[in-house]
């Protein structure tokens, strides 16, 4: 039965996310935070497995991380071809400062409680911080996997545990910041938190036999399928050059490697402009791209993505790291409350309560968990946050470039003689970020607030 052993990963995760839906469907009681229906379904299987159950099933960590890794990567390819154009790109351009800024944020903190309190660990699993509250379980796993040996064989369930934590806390934590702005705006507050979504299309018939979005969901999968074997190809020649140059070389390619994701959004955009060419020359190419069918690939991957995280969560490492974690973590999330209250205040001049709570949301979950808080006092989505947040959000990963530089130094340090001076520089990098954007936010708002 070898031929079923991946297969077997992937019925898994959709049974733990049929089982996640149907709970909350029949028991309301679990809408009243907004917990993802995939982090609902992931914890269930966490909880009948042989991690918390003695003889119950096994789940091999390093494939569900493999199932986790490239579910990262096509997620954001899909997101990254269906993104449009906003209609006020400045304000796109000001989210995404306020979210990277954040992540820069995160990092600082996440490194200065490593040091102080915890100076006998790695760094990394304080930067792991910002990538599982900022990004994402996927993110978290995929650079806890690349410090592995560095944190004692648990960089991934550490990873995961940070991205389980913000969901906790965006999700709790966001429910009462909502309680409170409905009380203060007099409107009535929301009582359940339901996976509801607000997308419609409309399908075309054109035989009795033929539903048009069949071929459409063929098509984007085909041309996610070329981008990712580019992404597989461009990998296998870093592979080829980097790793004859020994460790230096092997360090590149793992981080390269852990940067599938970038280089699949790379691609993509170079497939967006060829067909924004192709458009302009009056060739009607409209059939190979469908906003609808790659939102609902998107979320497919999105959900197995957060369900399969959970599912690498380890408790060994609780004994190492449970503490550190927890600290760093209650910290973190307090410190991203009242920095984006601060901040969404003096930058944004309408719609500041919806921008604060899908922000802190976003910042402490996913975008998803940022929409779902935002439909607590804008039911209908009518504002525009919810555009700017996701499209701010793709502006942001441009904008962090420099900080996944940063978060490279303390391993290219790691056990030489100058490695703390990798510490430092990486801790000072991202307190500069801080400051240089929160700067420019504050000299942009002045002249013209958006």
């Amino acid at each position: 039965m070898e031929k079923w052993d991946v297969v077997i990963y992937f019925l898994l995760i959709g049974g733990l996310l049929f089982v996640g839906k149907i709970l909350k469907t029949r028991f309301l009681f679990l809408n009243r935070i907004v917990l993802p229906t995939a982090l609902l379904g992931g914890l269930i299987g966490l909880l009948l497995s042989d991690v918390i159950i003695p003889g119950s099933f096994h789940i091999d960590v390093e494939t569900m991380t493999a199932i986790v890794y490239h579910a990262l990567a096509l997620g954001f390819i899909s997101l990254t071809l269906k993104q449009g154009e906003s209609k006020n790109k400045r304000k796109v351009w000001t989210t995404g400062m306020m979210i990277s800024s954040t992540y820069a944020l995160q990092g600082f903190l996440g490194i200065l409680l490593v040091l102080i309190f915890f100076s006998d660990k790695f760094v990394g699993a304080g930067m792991l911080l910002p990538l599982g509250f900022g990004q994402g379980p996927g993110l978290a796993i995929s650079f806890g996997n690349m410090w592995n040996a560095m944190l004692n064989n648990q960089g991934g369930a550490l990873g995961a545990s940070y991205a389980f934590l913000g969901f906790v806390f965006g999700g709790t934590v966001g429910v009462l910041l909502i309680n409170l702005l409905s009380r203060k705006r007099g409107i009535d507050k929301p009582t359940q938190y339901s996976d509801v979504s607000q997308q419609t299309t409309q399908i075309s018939i054109d035989t009795v036999k033929e539903v048009s979005v069949v071929d459409g969901l063929t098509t984007q999968i085909v041309i996610i399928s070329i981008i990712y074997a580019l992404v597989w190809l461009t990998l296998t020649l870093l592979e080829m050059v980097l790793t004859p140059l020994g460790t230096i070389g092997n360090t590149v390619f793992g981080l390269l490697e852990g940067f599938n994701f970038i280089i699949g959004i790379f691609y993509a955009l170079i497939y967006k402009l060829i067909f924004k060419a192709i458009q302009s020359h009056g060739k009607n190419v409209n059939f190979m791209k469908n906003d609808y069918i790659l939102s609902n690939i998107s979320s497919l991957c999105f959900n197995f993505m957060i369900a399969g995280s959970v599912l690498t969560i380890t408790i060994d490492f609780l004994a190492d790291y449970g503490v550190l974690l927890l600290v760093i973590a209650l910290i973190g999330g307090v410190s991203t409350l009242f920095y984006l209250n601060f901040l969404v205040r003096r930058v944004y001049s309408q719609f500041k309560d919806e921008y604060f709570i899908a922000l802190f949301g976003m910042l402490t979950g996913v975008a998803s968990t940022g929409i779902a808080l935002l439909k607590g006092i804008d039911r209908d989505l009518e504002t525009p946050v919810a555009e700017e947040l996701v499209l701010g959000s793709g502006t942001a990963i441009t904008m962090a470039i420099p900080l996944f530089v940063f978060l490279m130094l303390p391993q290219i340090g790691y056990g030489q003689t100058y490695a703390k001076w990798m510490d430092f520089i990486a801790l000072i990098g991202c307190l500069m970020y801080v400051v240089v954007i929160v700067t420019i936010l504050m000299i942009r708002t002045k002249r013209k607030p958006v």
